[in-house]
């Protein structure tokens, strides 16, 4: 799956009329950075501790000063994030972050293999950690409140209803 994200990356260096330059194309390791650091907040209970006390890991920062991956881009020229999530290692989906519209679209090709509350529970690092790196990064863009989001199956895609 990187791969393939790598080579989309590179096409959009290569061709900047094509793609929109206010994306950024993650890689999947972002979701692996975002779920060891989320472990890492929750106290034994498993309640969150104070966002203001947190020294956020460095693997983190890089993706925000666009250092991660390779041809990266800096969250502060982008308008959304796009990247890979695999789900217990089973089933991919994909994240679309939009920071104008403050929300995260989860596209699910089989809505009928991850139920809601599995689904909630995989999208909690991405709404909550994302806020707060933008708050402390990125100027002019500052929400802190979570990130609202919802599941869209890829059949619902216009693209993929036309003939062809």
């Amino acid at each position: 799956m990187d791969n393939a994200m790598l080579l989309i990356r590179a096409r959009n260096a290569m061709y900047p009329y094509i793609f929109s330059k206010r994306y950024a194309i993650l890689d999947t390791g972002f979701g692996v950075v975002l779920r060891n650091f989320w472990a890492k907040m929750l106290d034994p209970s498993g309640q969150i501790v104070q966002f203001l006390h947190i020294d956020y890991s460095a693997a983190i920062e890089e993706y925000v000063f666009g250092l991660r991956p390779k041809i990266g881009k800096r969250w502060k020229d982008c308008d959304h994030l796009l990247w890979p999530y695999a789900v217990d290692n089973k089933f991919w989906v994909l994240f679309h972050v939009d920071l104008i519209a403050w929300k995260v679209i989860i596209f699910d090709n089989n809505q009928c293999f991850i139920d809601d509350a599995k689904l909630h529970y995989h999208i909690l690092p991405c709404i909550n950690i994302i806020p707060q790196m933008i708050q402390k990064h990125v100027p002019g863009k500052k929400k802190i409140e979570p990130l609202h989001y919802w599941r869209k199956p890829f059949v619902d895609l216009q693209q993929l209803q036309q003939a062809r």
